[in-house]
């Protein structure tokens, strides 16, 4: 497994997104959260508990649950293996490759923003 996902991080990336007027996908911390996860997992079946050990300070789980049925399995980015168990798919890796895409955003636009604070 990769390195453990950093919630503070994805909590500013996510406000970043939301004071540009975007609250889905890239703003939305539950969104992200389950992303990361999955394709933490990738390959593997990713259970429920180990998506919520994440979003549980973000949401309540019946919040979670809806999240996975009407917006991740519905739009095909997982596929439900067994009851709490998941697996990333493709669309679910270019979902997740694009929030990766989104942090590296962040990130340059917040050290640009660091440099010119610091100009004279």
């Amino acid at each position: 497994m990769s390195e453990d996902i950093d919630v503070k991080l994805e909590l500013m990336v996510a406000q970043f997104y939301q004071s540009l007027g975007i609250n889905q996908g890239p703003g939305d911390i539950q969104y992200r959260l389950i992303l990361k996860v999955l394709e933490k997992n990738e390959g593997r079946i990713t259970e429920f508990s180990e998506i919520r050990k994440y979003t549980d300070q973000f949401a309540d789980r019946g919040s979670i649950g809806s999240k996975m049925k009407t917006v991740f399995q519905l739009e095909g980015l997982v596929k439900k293996i067994k009851r709490g168990g998941y697996i990333i798919t493709d669309k679910g890796l270019t979902a997740a490759n694009f929030l990766n895409s989104t942090t590296a955003f962040y990130k340059k636009t917040k050290r640009v923003g660091e440099i010119i604070e610091r100009m004279p």
